[in-house]
């Protein structure tokens, strides 16, 4: 016994040989049979407290695990239980006395299970009555530990200590009333209706624990504050009643700058729960307006520590004010837009016009995390006043507010698309400015301002969003971007704006064809080099951008440099330990798929490994220990890990390790892993042939990482999956193996979109399902259960009965029910779109015939959203939708005609332009795909698209109806009165937007002339002038090309003497263009 004692002295000596000396006796002395009598001994009686505690620890952690709990004899298990509670009241050590309560609750999760251990029930009710406040309050305590180790085989014996908890949660000492808080917080997630009823009436006895607590104990504040995410997350029938009260203190606590900011952090986080999992109580409570107000002050706090310091997205979410902006981006992103944007301007308005700079900072912060929650509503109501705002706060003397105004840039171009793109000429030529200005300050010698970020971002989100809208601004953006290159400059701008570099590519593609071998001058200067550990993250973003050029910059003037990229890409990735520059090496393999196709077969083998380290990989995993400070300086780790004599089945209950409280992953590992998935995603795509004899092998690792538990992970691995099914069915004699993996895939998206609670987990199954049914057709639901299994999901995200949508929807029992018309938040509205994508896309995988009895079912579901309160996402929506699904109705629409013709030409007039748009489409496609069953509505219709076309100037809508009259004219040229309908549709073409319409023009065009109208001949010079600019301004499709040539070869040959003409006086440019479309 002594010896042990002593080895014990060993290990705990400051010295490093005594350590090992200790160490490797102390995994001797473990071993032996009867060390856990010993160690509880040692706890008990030896005079040194350090010493006694690390027997405790020592022996907890070896009585954690079950199976060796069981293999000691009962009398050891009696001497032992009955030694603990004994050395708990004896114990003078706080430290000691805590891990002596941690041994005994870890017994008691073994004994507790099977009812047995009743003395120890018996020893905290007698400590609890007792009528000393220090033995009550021990007991308490230990009964608080009890339940955080063993509260599921607790609850049972719950009734005898409800009285209890009434009176502690009143007691004068307010350790004990903690403690019976903390008990309860720990039983929240087992308990069921039976224990709910009694515990109900404790809960505002907790809460004023909490707010006496504030005052005395800010730690302990913060860990019974949890009880309330606790009740929301489980128990929210228990916590309903009390629901504004609790959220009235948060608001409380969060608005006192006295207070630790640990505490009104932790306020904070219950808030943004609620608005997460609660909105409909939040908004019926008329909680909102509170809450926003109290959010937009925190926001204006002005934080004195960082007067000086750079502000930018690194900031770490430790302050009350950063916090506050994270919340209210939660109740953006969760509640009905028009609930949060209306009062929030209450307090915006007000601090735009006032000369308050913390209060403008916060306006223009509010501004920006609202952005991506409240898009549409935005977008729709607000956008011409909010960007105003925003250019006038980018211009704005004083640097706080001048930096939030740019995150709002930045956050508008990245979530208001397309509407925010026709404010470029506002915005843009500020931005120059400000690097202009940049450069400018730099090379005089002065340090980088701090609103460098911020103004990048916002650039880059802007031209990103742009397309090729952005264009015209290329040349200007360029020689800022180069200016900024500079090498006497420091290596965050180069960075900086190698990023923006990329962010131009990804807009404008082939556009940078004239840039690009300076572009590959710069990189190759930070690719092929060997640079410093400052210099890294330059090297990181020369190699990320160096994927995006390769992948837009377009096939033909990459290619000459794939093979070079390739090596020295493979190179840095095999010689730089670094998850971020592993990340972007995989997105270069990626993108350069897009360049080589199938000719990437001779790196697959070196390049398939590497990606399967990454996606198998366990680096950057950190176990989180739970709170045990005390406890924290002792070696134990290893010590006990050596049990050579344990069956495998003699551990299968115990926890992994009673000491973790769970994980967490850096965020270089976890997007090192998605960008892998994503990679091997588009190897799947781009290298079909040379892939698919990886496929077995990479299938089985990422099919794991689809139950992950970060949400990225998970859709990437989805995707990934579905890109592999793919690809298998489009090999030659590839069903049967594809429908061998569609047995698992299909089931596995299914269990996804119903049971998973992240809602962009949800709309990457859907949009996986979407995609496997436009590439492999009627193979997806040939196998039995498939297609219901399909439709399940459609329809069940459409009833709002998916796990995400119902924690999103999800209320409290004694709460009235749901108003089917309340409105959803915006990202719930995307997940109804993503569902509605997959009808069309399975109309296209069966006939017709099959088809339309499914869309029977589904059609009153759509109608739903058409309604004149619907939102305009929603009808937007549904008319999309349905339109689409006119082309798999191809034959049998007559059952459907009566509805949709209504909806289509009632949303027509709709106030929307993207309502209209989709609505025009949507009767052009009823037209094209029921012919004879529109032939009576002719007159009408043509009266509503002549009246469409005089008051339109939506420039997509005007496209549409452009498109949809070329219908009529190709259906029924007879019911179409050409002399007059004709001219009109020539005088509003060429098409301005929608470029994938000029389609239907075209066949329009060939329609006429094949049927030798007079009208086209007449009209030859205008038309040609059309196709001109299709051919030569405008993007063209696949199928546009050879109508093209037809077309004009048929002009050519036939009407010689007037094309030759035309071609003639066309610029040398444009006749060399359209030359190289014709060939």
């Amino acid at each position: 016994m002594s010896s042990v004692d002593e080895i014990l002295a060993k290990v705990l000596e400051p010295d490093n040989e005594s350590i090992k000396t200790g160490t490797a006796e102390l995994k001797e002395a473990l071993k032996r049979p009867t060390i856990c009598p010993t160690l509880l001994h040692i706890g008990k009686y030896s005079p040194s407290p350090q010493i006694r505690q690390y027997a405790l620890v020592l022996l907890r952690k070896r009585l954690s695990k079950y199976y060796h709990w069981e293999k000691l004899t009962l009398d050891f298990k009696h001497g032992i239980k009955s030694g603990l509670l004994d050395a708990l009241t004896r114990e003078p050590e706080t430290s000691v006395r805590n891990s002596t309560a941690q041994v005994i609750a870890s017994i008691a999760k073994h004994e507790l299970a099977d009812r047995k251990w009743a003395e120890l029930l018996e020893f905290v009710q007698q400590l609890c009555c007792q009528g000393k406040a220090n033995e009550k309050e021990l007991g308490l305590y230990l009964l608080s530990i009890v339940a955080d180790s063993a509260g599921d085989e607790l609850k049972v014996f719950l009734k005898p200590f409800i009285s209890i908890f009434h009176s502690a949660l009143q007691d004068s000492n307010i350790a004990s009333a903690y403690y019976a808080g903390m008990t309860l917080k720990n039983l929240i997630p087992y308990i069921g209706t039976e224990e709910a009823t009694m515990v109900q009436p404790l809960i505002p006895k907790v809460l004023v624990v909490v707010k006496n607590l504030i005052v005395s104990d800010g730690a302990k504040a913060v860990n019974l504050m949890e009880i309330w995410e606790e009740l929301l997350e489980t128990e929210v029938s228990l916590l309903a009643p009390h629901l504004k009260a609790v959220a009235e203190l948060c608001l409380e606590i969060a608005s006192k700058k006295d207070l630790d900011d640990s505490i009104r952090i932790k306020a904070l986080n219950f808030i943004a729960t609620l608005a997460r999992l609660k909105k409909k109580s939040m908004i019926k409570n008329k909680l909102v307006s509170p809450i926003l107000q109290t959010l937009f002050v925190l926001m204006a706090e002005a934080d004195e520590e960082d007067e000086d310091e750079d502000e930018d997205e690194q900031v770490e979410s430790t302050k009350p004010c950063i916090v506050a902006a994270q919340t209210l981006n939660e109740m953006a992103l969760h509640l009905p837009p028009d609930k949060v944007i209306t009062p929030l301007l209450q307090w915006a308005e007000p601090a735009f016009k006032g000369s308050d700079i913390r209060s403008q900072q916060a306006a223009y912060t509010a501004l920006a995390v609202v952005a991506e929650g409240c898009a549409e509503h935005i977008r729709t109501k607000y956008l011409p006043a909010f960007v105003q705002c925003v250019c006038n706060g980018i211009k704005h003397p004083q640097a706080h507010v001048r930096n939030a105004a740019l995150y709002a840039v930045g956050q508008f171009s990245e979530h208001l698309q397309p509407d925010i793109d026709k404010y470029a000429n506002d915005i843009l030529p500020v931005l120059f400015e400000y690097l202009s200005a940049t450069c400018l300050s730099l090379a005089s010698g002065q340090k980088v301002p701090r609103s460098i970020d911020r103004v990048f971002y916002a650039l880059e989100t802007f031209c990103e969003t742009m397309e090729e809208k952005l264009n015209p601004f290329v040349p200007a953006l360029m020689d800022h971007f180069f200016a900024a290159l500079n090498p006497a400059y420091p290596f965050h701008v180069k960075e900086l704006a190698l990023s923006a570099v990329g962010a131009t590519a990804n807009a404008v593609g082939k556009a940078m064809v004239p840039y690009f071998g300076r572009i590959m001058e710069h990189l190759k200067v930070y690719l092929s080099g060997q640079l410093t550990l400052e210099e890294m993250p330059l090297q990181v973003q020369a190699l990320d951008t160096l994927g995006v050029i390769a992948r837009t910059i377009g096939e033909q003037t990459f290619r000459p440099f794939a093979e070079e990229c390739l090596h020295f890409t493979l190179t840095l990735v095999q010689s730089k330990d670094d998850p971020d520059l592993r990340k972007c090496a995989y997105g270069v393999f990626a993108s350069l798929a897009c360049v080589l196709k199938d000719d990437m077969a001779a790196a697959l083998p070196v390049i398939i490994p590497l990606l399967m380290k990454a996606v198998e990989s366990n680096e950057g995993v950190t176990a989180q220990l739970k709170d045990d400070d005390d406890e924290s300086a002792f070696p134990a780790g290893d010590l006990l890990d050596d049990d050579e004599d344990v069956s495998p089945m003699d551990n299968e209950d115990d926890d992994e390790d009673s000491d973790v409280a769970g994980y967490t992953v850096e965020n270089a590992y976890l997007e090192e892993k998605e960008e892998a998935c994503l990679a091997l995603r588009e190897l799947a795509f781009q290298a079909r042939g040379p892939f698919i004899s990886y496929v077995e092998q990479c299938s089985g690792p990422i099919y794991k990482l689809v139950d992950y538990g970060h949400e990225d992970i998970r859709r990437a691995a989805l995707t990934a999956l579905t890109q592999f099914t793919v690809c298998i069915g489009k090999q030659p004699n590839g069903e049967d193996a594809c429908l061998a993996a569609l047995a698992v895939l299909i089931p596995k998206l299914s269990e996804a979109i119903h049971t998973d609670c992240e809602i962009d987990v949800v709309n990457g199954a859907l949009d996986c399902l979407t995609e496997l049914l436009k590439e492999l057709k009627g193979l997806v639901i040939k196998t039995q259960g498939h297609l219901d299994a399909v439709l399940m999901c459609i329809k069940n995200v459409f009833s709002k009965s998916t796990q995400c949508q119902m924690m999103e929807q999800a209320e409290e029992s004694n709460e009235e029910e749901d108003d089917p018309e309340d409105p959803d938040s915006e990202a719930s509205e995307k997940l109804i779109e993503y569902a509605g994508d997959v009808l069309p896309a399975l109309g296209s995988a069966m006939t017709p015939q099959e088809f339309a009895p499914y869309f029977a079912g589904l059609l009153p579901s759509i109608l739903q959203k058409t309604k004149k309160n619907c939102t305009i996402a929603e009808k937007s929506f549904s008319a999309g939708v349905l339109a689409v699904c006119m082309e798999p109705l191809d034959g049998v629409l007559e059952p459907f005609v009566p509805h949709l013709f209504t909806t289509f030409t009632t949303l027509m007039r709709d106030s929307d332009s993207e309502v209209r748009n989709n609505s025009v489409f949507g009767l052009g496609e009823l037209v094209l795909h029921g012919r004879e069953l529109l032939f009576p509505n002719y007159p009408q219709i043509l009266q509503l698209l002549s009246t469409a076309l005089s008051r339109e100037d939506n420039p997509l809508a005007l496209d549409n109806i452009c498109a949809a009259i070329t219908r009529l004219i190709m259906v029924n040229i007879s019911a179409v009165p050409m002399d007059q309908v004709f001219p009109v549709l020539m005088s509003h073409l060429p098409l301005r937007e929608d470029f994938h319409e000029n389609s239907s023009i075209l066949k329009c065009f060939l329609f006429l002339f094949q049927n030798g109208h007079p009208l086209f001949v007449s009209h030859l010079p205008q038309i040609m002038n059309v196709i001109l600019t299709m051919a030569t301004q405008q993007e063209l499709q696949p199928d546009q090309k050879p109508m093209i040539n037809e077309l004009m070869s048929n002009i050519a040959s036939g009407f010689s003497e007037l094309y030759n003409g035309w071609a003639s006086a066309l610029p040398a440019e444009v006749q060399l263009k359209l030359k190289e479309v014709l060939a």
